[in-house]
């Protein structure tokens, strides 16, 4: 259960952009581009800002005074969960940009105080223009992104509106609160941020498609896990590994299917290769028994996807098209239109 505000809200009420946050004290912990972002945000909903920060960001400060945000500075991450005790504020959101030390952290989410991930708190704002864009959720740090900036391309070509944002992208915000409404958000997520969205408690958030793709894999399971927790309709894992370990373990809404991206012949509800084709076993009725082709070898190889691994991300990011309803004829026209193809960061 909630508990009431000494504010008058209640935390179960702010649920959308149009929700009671005027009047709200939000403390924003860590300021770089997601912690401006928020501080940004959270003052446009007409609550009264506070931010807390390690340094000093000269220009950033100069845009949150004329935002009317207070912004105190601080000597280390551990006096942080001193002044958040200190200001008593009605909701903490903790920045992307902020990563102490676990410990120092966990003293925040164990205090009588309320606190959000960053990504609790951008999902609940999502519907800025009336209507929250389809979420998909990419992590697997720096392959995650990856993943999601070729997913982009093929949306895109397929004139969906795809905006990219969060980790090694722009401000997930940014694109959330665009004038004119995305279609798609492809949000790729750090690992301290699965951790935080694992500390949420009655998390709102409902991704259509979830993924989790890295080369080790050797996050925590139950931080993997976060990822997939309540998705919608598509959870895209490699077969084999921790990803598909943690997806058996999340608890996700009834009828989400599990996707299987592999580097050879695909099973059933599989993204795989079939000699020098491409193909897919998962988004058609008659799965059981056929397969459709997306692209060959040939086609990825020459838009740049030219190694085992750039291959497999390449599998992934069709699965996010497939899952978002791309038809397979316009995949193999994404890669031959010419224009550099996203690499690795």
């Amino acid at each position: 259960m909630f508990a009431v505000l000494d504010s008058g809200f209640a935390p179960e009420t702010l649920t959308s952009w149009s929700a009671p946050w005027a009047g709200l004290k939000v403390l924003v912990v860590g300021l770089g581009e997601g912690g401006f972002a928020l501080a940004d945000t959270v003052a446009e909903l007409g609550a009264h800002t506070h931010v807390v920060q390690l340094g000093d960001d000269a220009d950033r400060l100069t845009i949150l005074g004329v935002l009317g945000v207070s912004v105190h500075t601080v000597g280390s991450d551990a006096e942080i969960a001193d002044l958040a005790k200190e200001l008593a504020p009605d909701l903490v959101l903790l920045s992307p940009d902020w990563v102490p030390d676990r410990e120092i952290e966990s003293a925040l989410w164990e205090s009588d105080l309320i606190v959000w991930s960053d990504v609790e708190f951008s999902w609940r704002v999502a519907d800025k223009t009336g209507t929250r864009p389809d979420i998909v959720l990419c992590a697997g740090e720096q392959k995650g992104s990856w993943v999601a900036d070729v997913a982009q391309r093929f949306l895109l070509h397929a004139s969906q509106r795809a905006a990219r944002g969060g980790h090694g992208a722009p401000s997930v915000l940014d694109a959330l609160r665009h004038p004119d409404g995305v279609d798609v958000v492809l949000w790729s997520l750090s690992d301290r941020q699965l951790w935080r969205m694992g500390a949420d408690e009655s998390s709102l958030r409902r991704p259509r498609v979830s993924v989790y793709f890295a080369p080790g894999e050797d996050t925590d399971v139950s931080t993997i896990e976060a990822v997939y927790t309540h998705t919608v309709e598509s959870c895209i894992y490699k077969p084999g590994t921790q990803s598909e370990t943690a997806l058996h373990a999340a608890s996700v809404v009834e009828g989400a299917r599990a996707i299987g991206i592999v580097g050879d012949t695909p099973g059933m509800s599989d993204l795989g290769r079939v000699g020098e084709v491409i193909c897919d076993r998962a988004f058609l009725p008659d799965r059981k028994d056929r397969a459709l082709e997306l692209c060959t070898v040939d086609e990825l190889v020459g838009a740049g996807f030219s190694t085992p691994e750039s291959v497999e991300v390449a599998i992934a990011a069709l699965g996010i098209a497939r899952a978002l309803d791309v038809p397979p004829e316009l995949l193999g026209g994404a890669l031959k239109d010419g224009g550099e193809w996203p690499e690795h960061k």
